[in-house]
């Protein structure tokens, strides 16, 4: 739990009475490579921090598997939109080696959120910080071209090319396999 309060205190202070309560409502459990943690993401009724391990969303389209985000240690899983009536669920999240998570259910989160302005603030800052992520691989694919994308994403995670397929790279980046080889190759 130690590295998940610190993960937290990296984005905002909290005080011993709400990381005491924080504390008190998280799961922590353990999964086998190949599972699917989340089915249908915008339906996932907790948020998940994984202490260790790594993890991928993927939906379909046209037949095809399509990675949208990877998840290394000291990342937050969940939905973006939850529950949203005109928002259907097409992502689903899959374990890419044995990983710890901690969880909290939404309810209970809603609860400290109530309680806790400070973890209110933090559930904020989280968002936020989502955002941001989401806004930055829209304007890669927007904006770089596939051997920007690709040299900027070595950059920013260079472990993932030990520990991830280079399909799922290259979909992530949105280019195919022989695209990426022909860039690695340069």
């Amino acid at each position: 739990m130690k590295q998940f309060l610190d993960y937290l205190h990296k984005i905002t202070p909290l005080s011993a009475d709400a990381q005491a309560a924080i504390v008190a409502k998280l799961q922590k459990a353990a999964y086998s490579k190949g599972e699917v943690l989340i089915k249908e993401l915008s339906k996932c009724e907790h948020l998940f921090f994984i202490e260790k391990g790594l993890a991928r969303a993927y939906y379909f389209k046209q037949g095809k598997e399509i990675t949208d985000w990877f998840g290394l240690e000291n990342s937050v899983i969940g939905p973006v939109v939850r529950h949203f009536p005109t928002k259907t669920g097409m992502h689903s999240v899959e374990l890419l080696e044995d990983t710890v998570v901690i969880s909290i259910s939404f309810y209970d989160l809603q609860e400290l959120y109530d309680k806790y302005h400070e973890i209110e603030r933090l559930g904020r800052m989280i968002a936020i910080q989502t955002i941001l992520s989401m806004q930055q691989k829209i304007d890669s694919m927007q904006f770089l071209t596939a051997k920007q994308r690709y040299h900027d994403f070595v950059k920013a995670y260079p472990s993932l090319l030990q520990r991830v397929s280079l399909g799922d790279i290259a979909s992530y980046l949105g280019m195919n396999q022989v695209t990426m080889s022909r860039i690695r190759k340069i």
